[in-house]
């Protein structure tokens, strides 16, 4: 259902013949202190043995390293999350989504040449003169509001709909009849603070749902967008909408 790039699949390609593999010498080898087992044992243990050769050819090339690296900036995005937009109480990591936007080579988190100093750069599209939003229904149970907005560098957002007093409101990620849509897609259940992470600077496109019965007719509310940079800088935006 979905094609990668065609540069993406020559990359996989280039790694997958380029893939670390044992000596037959080394096979041998471990066949040989595997020894005779009854039937269906020498070909799991014999996977078993193959594996460990694979996990140390992969420490071998740094793959390891790049794991470990993964998960540590996966805590620091996380560490960097609490207390966003100055919310009473701490935010509940497992109710926010955690989507990555556009990954392509040269836009690793924190590359140095898609970041700038300061905060990040974040604003509507057609400037913040622009008249408030409309709330679209969607059947009677949601309804809907569609924005923009322009951000200058790699940054994690948190987005909500707040209300007057600034109390955010529940949002739907995703369901059967369809759900918000941040960037390239977001998943998950039911929350008040959708995270998305952008890696390629540009118009971020906004669709969140929002649960009718959580919205009076007539009344304004608006959508808070929180941008926090690789460096832990940070930018709010407030679009206001009418249900």
């Amino acid at each position: 259902m979905f094609r990668k790039p065609r540069s993406d699949r020559e990359l996989g390609a280039a790694l997958r013949a380029a893939r670390p593999a044992p000596h037959d010498e080394l096979v041998r080898s471990i066949s040989r202190r595997v020894g005779p087992r009854p039937t269906g044992v020498p070909r799991v243990a014999l996977a078993g043995a193959l594996s460990s050769v694979m996990l140390v050819a992969l420490a071998a090339v740094g793959g390891m390293g790049y794991a470990a690296n993964a998960v540590t900036e996966a805590a620091t995005v996380v560490k960097q999350a609490i207390g966003v937009g100055g919310t009473a109480g701490p935010i509940t990591v497992a109710g926010i989504n955690a989507g990555r936007d556009q990954y392509r080579p040269g836009y690793g988190w924190g590359d140095p040449n898609h970041n700038h100093t300061g905060p990040p750069g974040l604003r509507r599209s057609g400037g913040a003169a622009a008249p408030p939003l409309r709330a679209q229904p969607v059947g009677s149970l949601a309804r809907t509001v569609a924005a923009s907005v322009n951000l200058t560098e790699q940054a994690t957002l948190f987005i909500s709909v707040v209300d007057r007093a600034g109390k955010p409101l529940l949002l739907t990620q995703r369901s059967r009849r369809g759900g918000s849509i941040v960037g390239t897609g977001i998943s998950g259940p039911q929350t008040k603070f959708i995270r998305y992470q952008v890696l390629v600077p540009r118009a971020i496109p906004l669709v969140l749902r929002v649960p009718a019965n959580l919205l009076k007719r007539g009344q304004t509310y608006r959508i808070r967008v929180v941008a926090i940079d690789p460096q832990g800088n940070r930018s709010t935006l407030f679009v206001p909408f009418r249900a």
